[in-house]
């Protein structure tokens, strides 16, 4: 009798994200930039319906103040963090070039807080999500919340959506994995009251089952990982 013994693990690597920790456009705090503060990220889409005035300035990056000042952030990724406004139909995505692969699972991460000057309100919501293109159409697989009274001013919180194992005959199977940050007021009178998110160090994990009974290395434990196990026995029975 032949016991065919499978140990399961998980090999888990990261996915580059062009401008993931929100340094690029390089923004400095100067006598003609007194906040420090660009209404642009590199490498990030955004919608900015600019309903407060014209000046489409409800995304953008800013940089850190220094330590020791009451609105200093103690723990960013780098100098510079990503804003976005609180009113709904702000966003930011980004398309990657890779892809959503069959047998693997995924993990978005990004660190959030909220402006010290105009604070998110606890009520207030952003939804962390991942999405795919289905033609022009935008198609969320999977997304979670995040509300203002989860967040400080002073530091950044960790918040992951996760999608389970892609399946072949998953619509996003084989698509470019979408990145998307975005209000979600449960509200509409919310937008009266606008505030900003502070976003930072976005982060993209792909994880890969892996067993030590796959033999031929085919993602599966079954009789041609037997037949090529035998096959290194030469000895007598």
């Amino acid at each position: 009798m032949v016991v065919l013994i499978v140990a399961a693990g998980v090999r888990a690597e990261p996915v580059e994200i062009p401008n993931h920790s929100f340094e690029l456009p390089p923004v400095n705090r100067n006598g003609s930039n007194p906040f420090g503060a660009l209404p642009y990220i590199d490498s990030w889409d955004e919608t900015d319906p600019g309903i407060i005035d014209e000046l489409d300035q409800n995304t953008g990056v800013f940089l850190n103040t220094c330590f020791g000042e009451d609105d200093h952030i103690i723990n960013p990724d780098e100098d510079r963090l990503a804003f976005i406004s609180t009113l709904i139909g702000n966003a930011i995505r980004q398309e990657l070039s890779a892809v959503y692969e069959v047998d693997a699972a995924y993990t978005f991460t990004i660190a959030v807080g909220t402006s010290s000057t105009y604070p998110a309100g606890d009520a207030e919501e952003l939804d962390v999500a991942l999405y795919y293109l289905d033609g022009v159409s935008e198609v969320i697989i999977a997304s979670t919340t995040v509300t203002g009274a989860q967040v400080e001013p002073t530091s950044v919180v960790d918040f992951s959506v996760s999608i389970p194992q892609v399946h072949a005959d998953d619509p996003w199977a084989g698509k470019s994995i979408g990145l998307l940050v975005q209000p979600s007021p449960a509200d509409p009178d919310d937008e009266l009251d606008e505030g900003f998110w502070n976003l930072d160090n976005a982060r993209l994990d792909r994880a890969v089952s892996t067993c030590t009974g796959d033999f031929d290395g085919d993602g599966d434990v079954d009789l041609l990982d037997i037949s090529r196990m035998l096959s290194q026995f030469t000895g007598p029975n």
